[in-house]
Formats: C-alpha cells, sequence, structure tokens
C-alpha cells in the first residue's frame, strides 16, 4: 500500500503533542509495511535541517519538505481582518508548495492521500482536480472550537473580539473544506461528534493518537513531593493553563505543602514564564530530554480549560507510570475515570485538593499510576493504533474503487 501524507510541519524534534502524534503515525504505517511518502512544510518557526530529516526520517520512502515563513505578521494580520479568508490557514498555503503536491500525485500512483490537520487542507480542492485518489484528512483538533473557547474566557474586550473574529473564519472554512475529503478521522469521539454537526457525510472514523511505549524505568528514584507540567507553551490553551496554575492553583498547594516543588517545562516558553522560579515553582523552558525531565517525577498536572484533541503528555505520563490530575476538558477524548485512572477538578480549590491528596498519599498515587498505564497501553500503543489505521485505509480503498 503506497500513502502519501501531507504535513504542516517536520514533526520533529518530539517535544509537543503534534509532533508526536505524526511522527508516531509516519513510523508505524513504515514498520508495518507500507510505503510512505511523506511532503511538508518546513516552517521557520519549526525548521528541521536537512541533515537532521536524512537522519530522523530514514524509515521513510521518501520525504519532500518546501520552506515557508508561517510565522505571524502585523501588517497581513491586520489587512485580513477585512478579508473573508482565514488568516490561521492562509499562513500555511503556497501555490509553489501546491505545485510539489501536484507533481507528485500526477507523476506517482497512490492508494491514499492523508492529509494532517487542518492547516494543509487547503491544498486538497487542487489536489482533488488532479487525482481519483482518495483523500484523508485527519483532525487533530476542531480548530475553531479552540479559538470560540478562549474567546470566551478571555475578559479584554478588544482582544475577545479579534479571538472571535478568528473562531468565526476558522470555522467558516472548516465547514466547506471538509467536503473536499472523502474521508475524515478525528483523535476524539468528542470531535467526531464536531464533524457531524458540520454536516460531513464522508467516511468517518475516530482513531487515537499513537504513543511509543517507554523503556522500563523501575530503578528510577522519584521524588514524592514533585510536580510537572510539560507542553508546547507557544500553544495559548497550555499558556492559559498555566497562568491559572501559577496564580490560583500553586499558592494553595505550596502554602499547605511548603517541601512541594513544581517544574513547569516546554517548547517556545515565553519569557514572562521564566520569571516565575519562586515559592517552589520552577520554569525551565525547553528540555533536551522528555524521559530526563520526567524519570523522577511524581505527578503530571493538565489545569487545561479549553483545548480539542487529545492530551498526548497525559497519556505518555500515564505510560511512564506517573499519577495526573486534570480537568474534565483535559480529559476529554481520553476514557479517564476519576479516581480510578486520574483525578479530575474544575477549581482552583479543588485542584489544588486533589494534588495534595496524592502527595499526601502514596498508595492512591500508585494505584492511579498503575490503572493509568493498563489503560494507556490497551488504548493507545503505536503498535495498536497502527493496525486500525491500516485496516481504516483499507476500507477506504475498497469503498473508493466500489464508487469508480
Amino acid at each position: 500500500m503506497k500513502v502519501l501524507v501531507i504535513g504542516s510541519r517536520i514533526p520533529f524534534p518530539l517535544h509537543d503533542g503534534g509532533a508526536i502524534a505524526t511522527y508516531n503515525l509516519l513510523k508505524g504505517l513504515s514498520e508495518a509495511g507500507l510505503e510512505v511518502t511523506f511532503a511538508s512544510v518546513n516552517t521557520k518557526k519549526h525548521f528541521v535541517d536537512p541533515e537532521t530529516i536524512a537522519r530522523e526520517f530514514s524509515f521513510l520512502k521518501t520525504i519532500h519538505t518546501h520552506f515557508i515563513n508561517t510565522d505571524v505578521s502585523i501588517v497581513p494580520a491586520l489587512i485580513n481582518i477585512f478579508s473573508s479568508q482565514s488568516y490561521n490557514i492562509d499562513r500555511f498555503y503556497k501555490q509553489s508548495f501546491e505545485d510539489i503536491l501536484i507533481d507528485l500525485v500526477s507523476n506517482e500512483q497512490f492508494d491514499i492521500i492523508h492529509f494532517e490537520g487542518l492547516f494543509v487542507a487547503a491544498y486538497a480542492p487542487a489536489i482533488k482536480k488532479a487525482t481519483k485518489t482518495p483523500l484523508l484528512l485527519r483532525q487533530h483538533n476542531i480548530e475553531y472550537n479552540i479559538w470560540k473557547s478562549l474567546a470566551r474566557q478571555t475578559s479584554f474586550f478588544p482582544k475577545k473580539m479579534y479571538l472571535e473574529l478568528l473562531a468565526r473564519k476558522i470555522e467558516d472554512f472548516e465547514k466547506n473544506i471538509i467536503h473536499s475529503f472523502d474521508s475524515l478521522v478525528t483523535i476524539t469521539e468528542n470531535d467526531e461528534q464536531s464533524i457531524v454537526q458540520l454536516g460531513y457525510k464522508g467516511l468517518l472514523k475516530t482513531i487515537a493518537a499513537g504513543i511509543e511505549v517507554p523503556k522500563d524505568d523501575s530503578n528510577s528514584v522519584i521524588d514524592p513531593n514533585s510536580v510537572y507540567h510539560i507542553g508546547s507553551m507557544e500553544w495559548m490553551p497550555n499558556q492559559q493553563a498555566m497562568n491559572w496554575f501559577h496564580r490560583d492553583i500553586w499558592p494553595i498547594i505550596h502554602k499547605r505543602k511548603p517541601d512541594a516543588e513544581f517544574y513547569m517545562a516546554g517548547k517556545n516558553m515565553p519569557d514572562r514564564y521564566l520569571q516565575l522560579n519562586d515559592h517552589g515553582f520552577h520554569a525551565l523552558g525547553e528540555v533536551t530530554s522528555l524521559q530526563d525531565f520526567t524519570e523522577n517525577k511524581s505527578i503530571l498536572v493538565v489545569p487545561l480549560k479549553s483545548g480539542s484533541g487529545i492530551r498526548i503528555k497525559t497519556i505518555e505520563a500515564m505510560l511512564a507510570g506517573k499519577a495526573v490530575v486534570t480537568t474534565s476538558q483535559g480529559a476529554l477524548g481520553l476514557p479517564l475515570v476519576h479516581l480510578e485512572h486520574c483525578l479530575i477538578a474544575d477549581s482552583s480549590e479543588d485542584f489544588a485538593d486533589a494534588v495534595i491528596s496524592l502527595l499526601d498519599d502514596e498508595n492512591l498515587r500508585n494505584k492511579l499510576a498503575e490503572n493509568g498505564r493498563k489503560l494507556a497501553l490497551e488504548n493507545f500503543s503505536n503498535e495498536a493504533v497502527t493496525a486500525k489505521w491500516k485496516g481504516f485505509y483499507g476500507e477506504l480503498i475498497r469503498g473508493n474503487r466500489f464508487r469508480l
């Protein structure tokens, strides 16, 4: 089976959920015997040099990259206010990259053309005209829901209005572009329901993100007083989560548990967070090794109030045997049961109480860690998820042949 995967970035290094999801998809499919060609934007923000690409993606059949500067610019952003187009999407579109894609699908016969996320979906109409190969879009998130949620929780009126405008434009784009695809795959069932509500009539499926099972770290010495969060700090929901945690939750924990220490890490961390090193709160910025950072930590906190898709860092933590405290929003898309796999709390006081209960109760901490790891192994190992992808690709190909 020959698959063309089109990406909005080179998924490396593996420091955020989006990169991990795409990298594990590519690697899993390749190791399962599929011929995978990867054509991707190589952005200025997430630029990966050719030597690293050749080394880290040697499992692919071929890889094609094209540089696009997707950085936000003030003047184009202001001009776009008066346009019906989504600035978030327009930044990823270049005619030169579309020409590369058209050349690829015109000169090589693929069985599936797989788009990794909404930001490359704008290339679908042109590709659809050039080939009869079925097109599939994997939605990492329902983008407009994220922006709507951020707008609802923003009190500064000018910013709130701008976020609402962005949300409306992305929603309009999403509602229209999904009908260019023969199939849509979401990462969570919640997101699948959002697609149904948009009126999509094609083949629809939920397939979770696959995670590589980490090596057993049973010899690591765990600090029972250590709490941590790791995630891409360029993502607004993570910024919102850490603002809330630092302002309203950590002071409660520190007052009642002065020996507790909190460690915050993530790529592209704004400078303002690096100034928050006080009262047991440590902002470290980007770390070179996820395993080295987390191996002696005890409790992961995921205090999300907005966002969509699946929490890959939560799954990774569960696979690594960490206890997890999250919100109802943070648990969306995961089959988590409060007090069985994790603790779920939505107010500042309840969230702080949940963390403190795990700091105080080793038995509860170990129970959640053990149950969470078992759940993650059963549902999210990359081998199991890849098997689902192979089966679904086959279903889509058979359906396309029937239509032809």
